[in-house]
């Protein structure tokens, strides 16, 4: 009995430090190695501005020269296209999930090339979880900036497969992830900054 007591004693003290291990692990947003986001980052609608002052030409200028270093350095044209917009834009979360969720669409995603171009692919992530919705709810924000991106390759590159921008695009993919950044991120900036009155006034 006294035994058994003691043992009770001994679990009853053993979850209460595990209880505050795992409180310390969340609060320092770690827990088995893990990332735990605080703050859920909330999605930009039509009436969203942000002030970035006069930097808009120079943040697109960033895009387009991350895009072509990372596709360059590293390859992997869609996930090069998440991160260059994530590392340029500021109001874009570095999101790591999203990165790795980027990681298997480069080169259409298939061995033939025939499905979407991975940058433009990249640039629809960011653009959806910028802009995107809820459970079903309204997409016409996200498919109007998509949009734009799309009508870049179509007068660049006359199409948005993978094998037929390489082609058009003489098999510079650097380059072609480069412009596809910079029209992702005027889009982005045009839509939800005052770059666009920054256009105007020059």
């Amino acid at each position: 009995m006294i035994m058994e007591k003691k043992f009770s004693e001994h679990r009853r003290k053993f979850c209460e430090l595990a209880g505050v291990g795992l409180l310390s692990a969340l609060l320092t947003n770690k827990v088995e190695g893990a990332e735990i986001c605080q703050v859920q980052f909330k999605a930009l609608d039509k009436d969203t501005q942000i002030d970035i002052g006069h930097r808009g030409k120079e943040i697109i200028e960033k895009a387009y020269r991350l895009g072509y270093e990372y596709e360059k350095t590293y390859r992997g044209c869609c996930r090069c296209t998440v991160a260059a917009l994530q590392n340029a834009i500021e109001f874009i979360p570095k999101n790591k999930d999203i990165f790795r969720a980027a990681c298997c669409l480069d080169g259409g995603a298939t061995p033939t090339g025939m499905q979407n171009c991975g940058a433009f692919t990249g640039s629809g992530i960011i653009i959806g979880y910028l802009c995107g919705t809820g459970p079903f709810g309204n997409t016409r924000l996200a498919h109007k900036l998509i949009r734009t991106v799309y009508k870049g390759f179509k007068e660049t590159y006359e199409s948005i497969l993978c094998k037929d921008v390489r082609d058009k695009g003489k098999r510079d993919c650097p380059e072609i992830v480069a412009r596809a950044t910079r029209w992702t991120a005027e889009a982005i900036l045009i839509q939800f900054t005052n770059y666009s009155k920054e256009v105007i006034e020059k």
